[in-house]
């Protein structure tokens, strides 16, 4: 019979800490852990310490892209007409047609492997006998009970009540498939044990100095990312009805939601970087904390896929109407001012054009993931993260033979759609580049999980919900001072407080433009409401204010077309009827392999 988990052995557990040697902190590489067996290897405390640097590298192959295609993918900001010929992926989730045999993740999103490994390290954390010193040992447990809470906490927004598995069973000698089955557990009792598991968290972080390796604290679990998880918990459960778990102690909830971001702010030493791009080619910034480690070469492990999935790969062999904005790298513009049309790149000092291979030195997919142009009119033009977007026009009878020719196509310097049909937007927020010894370009880019700047917005929601304006305002507007740079005008590019819904519904646009690509959207839509203490439907996924091109007015401004077609900007992402979508099906596979775990209510 097959197990609902994976059956970790002694072996595979030891087999991880082979990782280890690809992680970040070259500090902490260990010899190859595979010459030990399970009775030699929790003998020494080094080996207890490398299996933190093994929990990083194991936590960083399941976390990277899952952040986007939960929480970005079925958000309706993504658009599954592409421009350029190739064909979309994931175009079912994108539209939220999830059913028992379109399930996107299999087991819970499958965060059971990393659990049984995170379990294994605090059984042995527990149990060990005068091999760790108290302060390693608070330290240990602190790091994998906050990823345990954290793995949880992404289980519970998914699937409400899930299996709460705590104890590594295969490898303390259970292996009767009948003895490992496991009912659901309910939502209040998997969010009662997150919330228990924060605690335990901060307890242990509260006795222990230890870090896995004091120059890259950011990319292991600590104390500051107990309080960010802390306040979302808590922020989540005061608004989100789930299962059996009501929004009761919404209050409390609130202040102690209120509490734990203040910490961060106030405590944590952060501090916004002062260019928004900035904070992705800058390892372990100011702003950080806590990220995923993609820009170590000594790894070898890049941020790539839906990273370039976002722009444009002429070796694909894909075709398009639209012009390009790609230079010789297949990038971005020149830095010296020349442009390029696929094959070639044009520079207005010698009125010359040069041919060259487009990605030549990178082959990404082909575009499989384009945001809705709706997104890209939301933005200011004074917005400098408006410059992540690539505008294609549409192309002129005259320009279109001019390419077909393969001659130059005049390059647009400052793309206004009010005067040329807007076809679509490639988007290039993560900075490739090629760093010393390699030969090619590559997302060399830390991915944040956790950043001041959602701090921030989550302190805004707070205030909203607490009908503090003053404070609304505050937190809004030091994310758009940022934004705006040199351009900024408080009077004019200020945030004014309004009512609660207009309040929410900014919080969102302000999201909507800082954490594009971050995994954000479809959890905000889920948390952010109408009406304050509402029932579920007045969630802004159920909502007008959920669609992302809400506020724009296409009647008046006849230029803001998406395909053609005027841009949506009222149409919910779901319909009531598809309520019980707030919550993904579990697989079948897993449905049949295991008779106690049971399928969500609605499929």
């Amino acid at each position: 019979m097959k197990n609902i988990f994976l059956k970790l052995t002694t072996g595979l557990l030891i087999g991880a800490m082979g990782v280890a040697g690809t992680s970040c902190v070259d500090e902490l590489d260990q010899n190859n852990p595979n010459t030990f067996d399970a009775s030699s290897f929790w003998v020494d405390q080094s080996l207890y310490e490398g299996n933190a640097v093994a929990l990083a590298a194991f936590f960083r192959g399941h976390t990277g892209n899952i952040m986007f295609w939960a929480g970005e993918l079925r958000a309706g900001s993504l658009s599954t007409n592409l421009i350029n010929g190739s064909g979309t992926v994931n175009a079912e989730y994108i539209g939220n047609l999830y059913d028992e045999a379109h399930t996107q993740f299999s087991t819970f999103g499958g965060y059971y492997g990393f659990i049984a490994v995170v379990n294994e390290l605090i059984y042995q954390c527990e149990h060990q006998e005068g091999v760790l010193q108290e302060n390693v040992k608070d330290g240990l447990l602190a790091m994998a009970k906050g990823w345990r809470a954290y793995a949880y906490w992404q289980m519970y927004k998914m699937y409400g009540g899930v299996p709460l598995r705590t104890e590594p069973d295969v490898i303390l000698g259970e292996t009767n498939p009948n003895n490992l089955y496991m009912a659901r557990a309910t939502a209040e009792e998997t969010l009662t044990f997150i919330k228990n598991e924060i605690e335990a968290t901060l307890q242990h972080f509260s006795r222990s100095s230890w870090v896995p390796q004091a120059s890259t604290p950011t990319y292991y679990w600590n104390k500051w990312a107990t309080q960010m998880l802390k306040g979302e918990v808590y922020t989540w459960s005061a608004k989100v009805a789930t299962g059996d778990h009501t929004t009761a102690n919404a209050d409390a909830d609130i202040e102690t939601a209120k509490q734990a971001f203040l910490d961060v702010v106030n405590n944590g030493g952060f501090d916004l970087m002062d260019n928004y791009f900035d904070i992705w080619t800058s390892p372990r910034n100011k702003e950080t904390i806590f990220s995923v480690c993609y820009s170590s070469t000594a790894d070898g492990v890049t941020f790539g896929d839906y990273a370039g999935q976002m722009l444009w790969s002429k070796s694909a062999g894909a075709g398009t109407n639209a012009w390009s904005m790609q230079d010789a790298t297949g990038l971005a513009l020149n830095t010296n001012g020349s442009v390029s049309i696929f094959g070639s790149t044009y520079d207005p000092a010698t009125k010359k054009s040069t041919t060259y291979t487009c990605w030549n030195q990178m082959s990404p997919s082909p575009n499989r993931y384009m945001y809705k142009n709706a997104l890209y009119y939301q933005f200011d033009n004074k917005d400098l993260r408006k410059t992540m977007f690539f505008p294609q026009w549409y192309l002129t009878e005259a320009e279109e033979l001019l390419q077909a020719d393969n001659k130059l196509v005049p390059y647009i310097a400052n793309f206004d759609p009010t005067k040329r049909d807007l076809y679509g937007t490639f988007i290039y927020k993560f900075k490739a580049s090629i760093p010393e010894g390699y030969t090619g370009y590559s997302f060399w880019n830390d991915m944040p999980l956790y950043r001041l700047a959602l701090a921030y917005t989550y302190l805004a929601e707070i205030a909203n919900y607490q009908h503090d304006n003053t404070n609304v305002e505050h937190y809004i507007n030091l994310i758009r001072e940022r934004a705006y740079g040199e351009n900024w005008d408080p009077a004019v590019h200020g945030y004014v407080a309004g009512s609660f819904t207009e309040n929410e519904n900014a919080i969102l646009r302000e999201k909507d433009k800082e954490f594009i690509m971050e995994g954000q959207r479809w959890w905000d839509l889920r948390r952010l409401t109408i009406t304050k203490g509402g029932n579920q439907t007045d969630h802004f996924v159920f909502q007008p204010q959920g669609n992302v091109g809400y506020g724009l007015d296409p009647s008046v401004n006849t230029w803001m077309t998406e395909q053609k077609a005027a841009v949506d900007v009222a149409t919910p992402v779901l319909p009531i009827a598809w309520e019980y979508k707030l919550l993904w099906p579990v697989d079948q596979s897993l449905l049949g392999a295991d008779p106690m775990v049971e399928q969500n209510p609605g499929y």
